[in-house]
């Protein structure tokens, strides 16, 4: 699926498994498949959102120092706020959805099992405490975001 557009039924991207694709996507409607990478589909919704990833990534290193695994705000308007397991550029890498996160659970030290709100789960290779980390700096962001009176 080359056109699939993120929105806010998006739970989870991760890089694919299989030869022909580049992710796998977990939306509360399904799980699809598509040529574009993560980080291509994120790009894209950030510019259908009225802004650009790059620009959306340097405000967040700007008023919060978050150089590496930055959150990212794809659209405030709806909603739409998702961060990274691990740097963009591992294999690894897995985009969480902030707003479906329910719960995060240690199964080893270095995986995780993540409940969204509908009741799926997702076996993530990274500790439950970095997992944390990242919702503490992606809720961090949100707060500073949504109480900036230059961005409402």
């Amino acid at each position: 699926m080359d056109d699939y557009e993120i929105s806010k039924t998006t739970q989870a991207i991760e890089l694919a498994k299989e030869v022909e694709y580049s992710s796998r996507i977990y939306d509360r409607n399904g799980i699809y498949l598509s040529t574009k990478t993560p980080v291509e589909l994120i790009r894209h919704a950030c510019l259908e959102a009225g802004m650009t990833y790059e620009g959306r990534r340097k405000a967040v290193i700007y008023h919060l120092r978050y150089e590496q695994q930055t959150p990212i705000i794809v659209s405030h308007w709806n909603s739409i706020s998702v961060f990274p397991t691990e740097s963009p550029e591992k294999m690894d890498c897995c985009w969480i959805f902030y707003q479906h996160v329910k719960e995060m659970t240690a199964l080893s030290k270095s995986c995780s099992k993540i409940l969204f709100l509908d009741g799926f789960e997702l076996m993530v290779p990274v500790s439950v405490g970095r997992l944390q980390k990242q919702m503490e700096r992606m809720g961090r962001w949100i707060s500073h975001y949504s109480n900036n009176p230059v961005y409402c």
